[in-house]
């Protein structure tokens, strides 16, 4: 059991579903749903119709706000390449410029992480979030004032430090209001949105780039998308609930129904407490180690195409044609993680699997670049296209940051770890392709290459010891009674809102 808890028990009349209250002892109740957990906890197995029903509410009120917010975050981290060609016509970068700025950003996001998610993990998490994107605004306006490449540095610099906890929130969010078997479509669904910020920032960049006006061109991107997210933020803050207890939309028995159906994910809603050990284990956790270390090798092609130097522009084309020619790209990022999570709907213990068989396009699409990057530039292009496939293990990754990581702690140190990972790849992405004139497309694409099968064995190294670990807790149950197992798995259930690990919680088992 978790160290640092309650030990005062407290006595809750909780209704048992049929109309006879019955007053309950609960102790050491961690998690913020509170006496909303202890009810949702005593009660009568919940309704498959009236949890349907709530869940149509969550999907209805929630999931919009986490999608659009995803296309957004990566409509507002790409700002920088619908503004450049601007910048430079109006003399503020000079060589390598566009290359800092780019990766400023992510060593922004890379220093304030970790204290961000502390930050996150004190606050009310709908609100801090809300919070968030309207500073993303304000620094996007800020920087229409920029008059140097010095001042638009550290305006990236910020703008990556408040970017830094908006997807650990998401991640955060689905875990409270989905069940685990729920959650990997949804999951797909919002980070699928990241092709719909990639389709939707293209067009709208090259839109904005033709608007000429008594302000310099890159200043009304700045302009309008600052405006748009301040909006945006403003909305979020306003409507999006930080858990079952305050939501309008959701009358009392709603409630604990929408914590009753997340009951089986043993991980409870959420707690704001700091726990040492959970920090501890976080750190020695062998699954954790592997789920940085892909993140890092998935993230290191996106590095690249996202600056460009695997891009259209190398065609010397016209803006709207290279816009044109991304939009594939774009698409294949929001049809490949959706349609992969469907498929981990359908087939529940595949995650892994996918995310494997899911690194075959961008290998292929890799060797297309490599081979016909000189000889043939629509081969070439396509390999460039089949690189939106990468995005499928960054969903799997999401999904398991939710469903396998249990404990308010131990979440916090993992999420900052994953996502530290992330930004190191983003860093290192460009940097292994070079720059005119000193692009080298050879070293790079073996870094690709390289990263993309060490993703398929961490994958498959991750599931081995998933299923190894679910085996020797199965073991143990051998020998027992069903009353014994029944028994087990109540407390099991108690735990996941007394803020334990996922170590610690003998029911706990992990999705593969």
């Amino acid at each position: 059991m978790a160290e640092d808890k309650s030990v005062n028990p407290e006595v809750i009349v909780a209704h048992s579903g049929v109309g006879d209250p019955e007053a309950v002892q609960v102790n050491s109740i961690m998690d913020e749903a509170g006496a909303l957990a202890v009810t949702a906890l005593t009660a009568a197995p919940v309704d498959e119709e009236a949890s349907r029903q709530v869940r149509r509410k969550i999907d209805l009120y929630i999931l919009p706000f986490l999608c659009v917010t995803f296309a957004l975050q990566f409509i507002v981290q790409a700002s920088l390449s619908y503004a450049s060609d601007n910048l430079w016509d109006s003399d503020i970068l000079h060589g390598n410029d566009d290359y800092w700025l780019l990766v400023l950003f992510y060593f922004g996001f890379l220093a304030a992480v970790f204290p961000g998610l502390a930050l996150m993990h004190k606050a009310p998490l709908a609100k801090s979030l809300g919070i968030n994107i309207v500073i993303w605004g304000a620094i996007l306006l800020t920087t229409m004032a920029a008059s140097s490449f010095g001042g638009l540095a550290a305006l990236r610099f910020n703008l990556g430090m408040a970017v830094a906890t908006n997807s650990p929130g998401l991640i955060a969010i689905t875990g409270i209001w989905w069940t685990r078997e729920e959650q990997a479509i949804r999951t797909a669904l919002w980070v699928s949105f990241l092709g719909v910020g990639d389709f939707v920032g293209t067009l709208a960049g090259y839109g904005m780039g033709q608007i000429h006006g008594s302000l310099s061109t890159w200043k009304y991107v700045y302009l309008i998308l600052g405006v748009i997210t301040i909006v945006w933020g403003v909305i979020f803050t306003i409507f999006v609930p930080d858990g079952p207890a305050g939501v309008k939309w959701l009358d009392e028995n709603e409630k604990i129904v929408a914590v009753q159906r997340v009951i089986t994910n043993k991980t409870g809603t959420r707690s704001r407490r700091f726990v040492k050990y959970q920090a501890v284990e976080a750190l020695v956790d062998p699954q954790v180690l592997i789920l940085g270390l892909m993140c890092f090798v998935n993230t290191i092609p996106a590095g690249a195409l996202d600056f460009g130097s695997l891009g259209p522009q190398s065609f010397s084309l016209s803006p709207l044609e290279e816009a044109l020619l991304y939009l594939p790209l774009s698409a294949i990022r929001f049809v490949a993680p959706l349609a992969c999570g469907l498929l981990i709907s359908r087939f529940p213990i595949s995650r892994l699997r996918v995310a494997t068989l899911a690194m075959i396009p961008p290998i292929i699409g890799a060797a297309l670049i490599d081979r016909l990057y000189q000889s043939n530039k629509w081969g070439w292009l396509v390999g460039v296209w089949m690189q939106g496939f990468s995005s499928v293990g960054f969903m799997v990754i999401v999904s398991l940051l939710s469903t396998n990581i249990a404990g308010s702690t131990k979440r916090l140190v993992v999420w900052g770890w994953v996502f530290a990972c992330y930004c190191i790849g983003r860093i290192a992405g460009p940097y292994f392709f070079g720059y005119a004139p000193d692009f080298s497309i050879s070293g790079g694409i073996t870094v690709m290459l390289c990263g993309f099968v060490l993703s398929m064995i961490f994958s498959q190294a991750l599931r081995y010891l998933y299923t190894k670990e679910n085996k020797i807790r199965d073991a143990t149950l051998e020998g027992k009674s069903d009353g014994e197992i029944a028994l087990m798995e109540k407390e099991s259930d108690t735990q996941g809102f007394e803020d334990d690990t996922d170590k610690h919680n003998a029911m706990f088992r992990y999705a593969l």
